[in-house]
């Protein structure tokens, strides 16, 4: 359940996705490379993070920078393989997993983190009168818990079908003991198991972590003792990609996501390149009573309005991909197209007709029925850079020539959370919602709107409901077929338009790291020199 106090991870095209499961590594340099010990790892993001609680944020930004901090029960690699982290072991069974803990694993503050410990932070989630924005992605209404702390497992029980229960838990960030009983002090610190621990923090400016020398139950083994561990991680907020880029290149910024036309600076051959696919952008109409999007028609007719692949291709200067599908990233647990044919097709003339047939009367400018006129707020990220700006003036222009005024409103991915899940004073968004299963989105495109649910655009398409839930009852992959219908079904009738896919590169310089679902895993980081 969404809650004034989160946020989504939609609006900022250069964040780090909901969750992602792809990625490769490449380094052009070659050679052997020499660990640096105790060294400084800096990287950038284009945001402050905000409330930094991880049970009560979706913000992509906010969860990178809580990476640092917590740990999750497993790890998922760039495969969409499931490896071993907190969790040194899982048992699967219909409609359950168990999941049996590591030895020795310690907080922060130097408690040990029990099974008990993992039940609550799944509990607390699951608990409705929390708000927690997770629920409904990482853990499904209804589920329960139990702890053995002697044998030290959790089983997880689901309340309905889950075809994705193991996963979902996967992505759960683990709060320790104290962190759990005392909410408000995560706001602006950690309690945790991770490999660092929050020393400064400077809102607006930079996060400094430090490095726990007694950590020791990383995925794969990975340990503080490990070579070329930083000691030290800075983590510094810069709006600007380009000044990003400009620290990047001058060596004062070490580990960059980039996604504007500004990654092609980065030629360097010994920079290591990862990539991870996402959906770049997406329309959403807001459905509430009294708004344009309740009207079909409205709809239609301005997705028609616009060429889409136009739009892409400004938006990524030329980079993109056309979309397959929803932000359900690759590997894809289903990897079908469900856009090519399903998108109301280009066609400005019938968009006319479309909205003359509703009676959205144009006369000598603005269109108008019963003396409204057909006027709306198209909300997009003002930290995604120049090019998604100019893309959605494009939008913009198209639909003021079928006679709809609009009003373009940028802000930031925090600001989004009151516009989106608060006010409910937008029309239309454009913005990025990538998840690594599609059960995660079905509390964003079905179910109660803000401030019961995540539904944030009030969306209510009976097949996409009825798919979904024929999908849910079925075991992981053997649901494809229904979660394909189900996305054609909200494709169709222009309640979410997939605009571009891109590739979004993590530059490493002096950095080898592996990924966990499409981020950086802070206990894989490791600093060398050539």
């Amino acid at each position: 359940m969404a809650s004034r106090s989160t946020a989504v991870s939609v609006l900022a095209a250069s964040a780090l996705v909901l969750t992602a499961c792809s990625g490769d590594g490449s380094d052009g340099g070659g050679g052997a490379a020499t660990p640096v010990e105790d060294g400084t790892l800096v990287t950038a993001v284009a945001g402050d993070p905000g409330n930094l609680d991880p049970h009560m944020t979706v913000l992509a930004l906010t969860r990178y920078v809580g990476t640092y901090m917590y740990d999750q029960l497993i790890l998922i690699d760039e495969e969409g393989e499931l490896r071993p982290w907190l969790a040194e072991s899982w048992q699967e069974e219909p409609g359950s997993v168990t999941f049996t803990l590591r030895e020795g694993i310690t907080c922060s503050d130097g408690s040990p983190l029990t099974a008990s410990d993992v039940a609550a932070n799944v509990d607390f989630v699951a608990d409705p009168a929390n708000q927690s924005p997770l629920l409904g992605l990482w853990v499904q209404p209804g589920v329960t818990t139990s702890a053995d702390d002697a044998a030290r497992t959790v089983t997880v029980t689901a309340g309905s079908p889950d075809p994705f229960l193991l996963q979902g838990l996967a992505l759960l960030p683990i709060v320790c003991a104290a962190g759990m009983a005392d909410r408000d002090s995560l706001a602006h610190s950690g309690n945790g198991t991770g490999m660092f621990t929050l020393e400064e923090a400077v809102p607006g400016e930079r996060y400094t972590f430090q490095r726990r020398d007694d950590y020791a139950w990383g995925p794969d083994g990975a340990s503080a003792s490990d070579p070329g561990i930083p000691a030290t991680v800075i983590i510094r907020v810069v709006p600007d990609e380009s000044t990003a880029v400009n620290l990047f290149l001058s060596g004062e910024v070490d580990l960059l996501a980039v996604t504007g036309p500004d990654q092609d600076r980065i030629t360097a051959p010994d920079v290591r390149r990862y990539d991870v696919r996402t959906l770049f952008s997406q329309l959403i109409f807001n459905q509430a009573d009294g708004r344009p999007g309740a009207d079909p028609a409205v709809r239609r007719a301005l997705v028609q309005a616009v060429d889409w692949d136009e739009v892409g291709a400004v938006m990524t200067g030329g980079k993109g991909q056309p979309p397959t599908g929803l932000g359900v990233l690759e590997p894809k647990v289903c990897p079908a197209d469900t856009v090519t044919g399903t998108i109301p097709p280009h066609d400005p003339a019938a968009a006319a007709t479309v909205l003359d047939d509703a009676g959205w009367v144009a006369d000598g400018g603005v269109r108008s029925r019963d003396g409204e006129p057909l006027a709306l707020t198209l909300v997009y990220s003002s930290e995604a850079g120049s090019q998604l700006a100019a893309g959605v003036e494009l939008v913009s222009q198209r639909w003021q020539e079928l006679g709809v005024e609009v009003e373009l409103r940028p802000v930031t991915s925090v600001q989004a959370n009151e516009v989106l899940f608060g006010t409910g004073a937008w029309d239309a968004v454009i913005l990025s919602l990538n998840v690594a299963f599609p059960s995660q989105l079905t509390g964003f495109f079905g179910g109660p709107p803000p401030p019961d649910g995540t539904n944030f655009g009030a969306i209510a398409n009976e097949r996409y409901t009825s798919l979904t839930a024929a999908a849910m009852q079925q075991p992981g992959a053997a649901g494809c077929g229904d979660w394909a219908e189900a996305e054609r079904a909200l494709i169709g009738a222009a309640d979410v338009t997939p605009i571009v896919d891109s590739l979004l590169p993590y530059f490493a310089d002096g950095v080898e790291l592996r990924l966990n679902a499409g981020s950086p895993a802070p206990p894989t980081l490791r600093l060398f020199t050539r």
